[in-house]
């Protein structure tokens, strides 16, 4: 009937605008008569397989009968219609919150919500993460990307594959979607939600100075003012910008810091702010209450837009003042050259504990983690066999990434269950006569990893002891050739790599050995022969071979590394990895 609204209380938007005093009204542009109010494409809610969460919605123009279902089009498509609890008819007449259920077997992915009443629909997109968490949390943050400035006509597509592969739980980004001086933003904007639906994880969004408020509104969060929780973290995006700073909006200060110190929360947080400049922390420190404020609230992360990664120097003070609180900063995540970017595409990977905050590559004497630049990872696959596939990841930054994962559809049956050599599989699922599996793999620096998955009779894997007998400090001494060439020796150290066939079958394959990228000469000991890239060798079960890399003319540069050894030739390629600490002999 008219009039009618269908009120489904969603706990975060509860939080938000219930408990906690509501933002400033010029915060709060004026709601239409239907809209889907949390979650949203920027406020997500994360839920596990079986377990419960609400929605809110205003449809004030519509009857007939409510439907509610979780969507993937990710291949192969899901849709689940979810069951509404016996109390519909009350929750809706009393505007009480609408609790939905999620199938127990449904399997984790980013779905999009599809609200009905009557004719009315609205739809969420990208917005509820079914998911378990674990101990560890890894967050990808995309900062600015000013879309349609003229050396970034468009959204940059080269981001879904590489964070995808890094497997976050969550993306934060920070706001400047689409730039001032575009010519036609309104259809950027249009773009903006299948962007970021591209993505596996779902996205809590920012909302910068650059960004249309209406626009936003209307495509990411009805308010730019919000929150998020997933399991032991709770994250706030705040308004913040260079034209009207926090530390100006006292409602707004008021209901941050409400909400940060909610008592009994003991949960790590973040914040997220579009201003580089730490607004807040600063009027923190002028009413003298900074330290206090850090350690009471358990705020460990303030991660901020830019166009460049953190240097050390700009607001350090401010920054060492608040520790242990980590300012994050990060390169710009588009084409765009703003401000002094390289015109490559960036994205930090951040991996959260309760207590530690860790990355790919942060060396600790580093002021912070490196941002990482899009085109260093790739992920191929190819069918070798009927319902067999080989995957392959390639790493080329200079660390190591654990965690990268990557998901493979298998053709199959629900009987025969999918098997994996090279890789952890994670999970499975039967979809439509498809195996929907997700693939784990660790990959060293500049190195690469290959799994087979299939389904039907598991293959007898061949199994290999690989033991390492080198010092883990690699001292170099430079050396440089008549004709000028440079190039580092290590020709005093003995090394040797020991491998042994521990498996049940006879095994031919052939070593590679690689050091920072480089592949390594070496010699087969109590073997005739030089020293070369590669032999062709045989092991029966328990039979074993001693190598010696050649370290007299190495290319590589002070750091950690690891030398790594392939076994080529098999089916599956997992490097086994030696740590070293690689310096300059004086």
């Amino acid at each position: 009937m008219p009039g009618t609204a269908l009120i489904l209380a969603g706990a975060l938007v509860a939080t938000a605008w219930g408990t906690e005093p509501a933002p400033p009204p010029a915060h709060s542009p004026a709601a239409p008569s239907s809209v889907l109010l949390s979650p949203t494409l920027g406020r997500p809610v994360f839920v596990e397989p079986g377990a419960t969460f609400e929605a809110l919605a205003q449809m004030a123009e519509a009857a007939g009968p409510v439907t509610v279902k979780l969507i993937s089009t990710s291949a192969p498509a899901v849709t689940r219609s979810l069951p509404l609890p016996p109390d519909l008819e009350s929750c809706i007449a009393d505007g009480r919150p609408l609790l939905l259920r999620v199938p127990a077997d449904l399997p984790e992915r980013t779905y999009d919500l599809e609200i009905t009443l009557g004719a009315s629909r609205l739809v969420g997109r990208h917005c509820v993460a079914v998911k378990r968490l674990g101990p560890q949390i890894r967050i990808v943050h995309l900062s600015n990307m000013n879309i349609g400035d003229l050396a970034a006509p468009d959204f940059d597509q080269r981001l879904i594959a590489e964070v995808n592969l890094v497997a976050s739980d969550l993306i934060i980004a920070s706001g400047d979607f689409v730039d001032r001086t575009a010519e036609n933003p309104e259809a950027l904007w249009d773009r903006l939600p299948e962007f970021f639906s591209q993505f596996d994880a779902p996205a809590f969004i920012a909302c910068g100075d650059h960004d249309d408020l209406q626009q936003y509104s209307k495509h990411v969060a009805v308010n730019p003012i919000g929150s998020v929780e997933l399991g032991f973290l709770r994250g706030f995006a705040i308004y913040d910008r260079p034209s009207r700073p926090i530390s100006d909006d006292p409602g707004q200060q008021q209901w941050l810091e409400r909400a940060l110190t909610a008592p009994g929360d003991e949960r790590l947080k973040f914040v997220v702010a579009h201003d580089d400049r730490p607004n807040l922390l600063l009027q923190w420190r002028k009413r003298g209450v900074l330290p206090n404020m850090i350690s009471s609230m358990r705020l460990g992360l303030w991660i901020s837009g830019s166009h460049r990664d953190w240097d050390g120097v700009e607001y350090a003070d401010i920054v060492r003042q608040a520790a242990p609180l980590m300012y994050v900063r990060t390169h710009q995540s588009s084409t765009a050259t703003r401000d002094g970017a390289t015109g490559v595409s960036h994205f930090r990977v951040l991996d959260v504990t309760d207590d530690r905050v860790a990355a790919p590559g942060w060396n600790s004497a580093d002021v912070a983690p490196p941002s990482l630049p899009t085109g260093l990872l790739t992920c191929t696959s190819e069918s070798p066999a009927e319902n067999v596939v080989a995957v392959t990841v390639a790493n080329n930054h200079a660390f190591r990434i654990n965690g990268l994962q990557t998901r493979v559809l298998v053709p199959g049956v629900p009987e025969a269950r999918p098997w994996c050599l090279g890789a952890e599989l994670v999970s499975s699922h039967m979809i439509d006569g498809v195996w929907d599996c997700r693939l784990r793999f660790d990959v060293p620096d500049k190195g690469t990893a290959r799994a087979v998955v299939g389904s039907g009779s598991t293959p007898l894997p061949p199994r290999f002891t690989i033991r390492f007998d080198m010092p883990t400090v690699l001292r170099l001494t430079p050396q440089q050739t008549p004709e000028g060439l440079e190039y580092a020796s290590a020709a005093n150290v003995n090394a040797l790599i020991h491998i042994t066939n521990s498996g049940a079958v006879d095994a031919d394959f052939t070593p590679l050995l690689r050091l920072d990228g480089d592949t390594l000469s070496y010699r087969v000991i109590e073997e005739p022969g030089p020293p070369a890239l590669a032999y062709r060798l045989h092991l029966p079960p328990e039979g074993s071979v001693t190598l010696q890399p050649d370290l007299s003319a190495l290319r590589t540069t002070p750091g950690r590394r690891e030398l790594q050894v392939y076994l080529t030739g098999l089916p599956a390629l997992a490097p086994a990895c030696q740590p070293l600490t690689v310096i300059t002999a004086p």
